[in-house]
């Protein structure tokens, strides 16, 4: 029941300089911006291709939500919003799954509902229906859709979540969205577990993640945080070009080209330090195979 990954949010500790940050690694400028005073927050939001966006979040209130999620765990990824057609199909069968719903709302262009972190392994979820024929994603301004957008990325394709049990997670999540695995695999070069969840758009993904070994770093992410988002995965055209890019900036980074143990999955991949990226761990990813539009989601998941 979940359409698609339509927007991740960051939360930051200072605005412009994050949107500086975004502007000059991914090429992301923003479609618009402003105080959401409900939550205590001001943002951006940022296209990242194909109606995909980043939103970068700052408190404006220390005893906010927000406020104290960053004082807790400093910047870090927030917020996963996936678009969804069956809202009021979905909403109620959550409940009755006795997920944790909050802040549901419904105005002339959208219905929105959030999913407390308790009920999605650790990931804070909003879910949205649009019901604007002009605008299909409102929250990136008015008139996003009538320009150019250029970013350095293709799409925001997939976001990790890192697990305690992959089997119990797996379970619920196709409990909660109807939405089965296509493919399960481990790798070597990071030691993880992974499974995959194509979204009914079938061009956005959920990985779910379980260490296999302790001394790894998501181990030791899921020992000091716990469950929750870990990893931020884009499409890029041209990851030679992308290390270019990065190089000339003095990004820190590794490429899979590179990486002890790699398993070519069927594409080149480029991973961002998230101390680089305000606490987001980024990765960027070239499809190499002429077919598969993604192959980590298996070789028949999209016929």
């Amino acid at each position: 029941m979940l359409h698609k990954l339509r927007q991740m949010a960051f939360l930051v500790d200072d605005l412009a300089g994050a949107a500086g940050l975004y502007r000059d690694v991914l090429g992301m400028e923003p479609s618009a911006s402003g105080e959401l005073s409900q939550y205590s927050l001001t943002n951006m939001v940022l296209p990242a291709g194909e109606g995909t966006f980043v939103e970068l979040l700052q408190p404006t209130s220390p005893d906010s939500a927000g406020g104290r999620f960053l004082a807790r765990r400093g910047q870090a990824p927030y917020l996963l919003i996936f678009e969804t057609q069956r809202f009021d199909d979905l909403i109620p069968h959550l409940k009755s799954l006795g997920a944790r719903i909050t802040g549901e709302t419904r105005s002339d262009d959208h219905k929105s509902a959030f999913v407390h972190p308790a009920s999605a392994n650790g990931a804070f979820l909003e879910i949205i229906e649009v019901n604007d024929a002009a605008n299909t994603w409102p929250a990136a301004g008015p008139d996003w859709h009538t320009k150019e957008w250029r970013p350095l990325t293709r799409q925001l394709r997939q976001a990790a979540i890192v697990v305690r049990d992959l089997d119990q997670a797996v379970a619920w999540w196709e409990r909660l969205f109807g939405l089965p695995v296509t493919q399960r695999f481990q790798t070597s070069f990071t030691d993880l577990e992974i499974a995959i969840i194509p979204l009914e758009g079938k061009d956005s993904f959920i990985e779910l993640a379980q260490p296999t070994s302790p001394d790894t770093t998501s181990a030791r992410f899921l020992e000091r945080y716990g469950e929750g988002i870990y990893l931020t995965i884009y499409q890029i055209d041209d990851s030679l070009a992308m290390d270019d890019h990065l190089k000339s900036l003095g990004v820190r980074y590794t490429s899979s080209r590179v990486t002890a143990n790699y398993t070519n999955l069927g594409f080149n991949s480029i991973w961002l330090h998230p101390g680089g990226m305000r606490g987001v761990f980024t990765q960027l990813s070239q499809v190499l195979d002429p077919e598969n539009p993604w192959p980590p989601a298996g070789d028949s998941w999209y016929e």
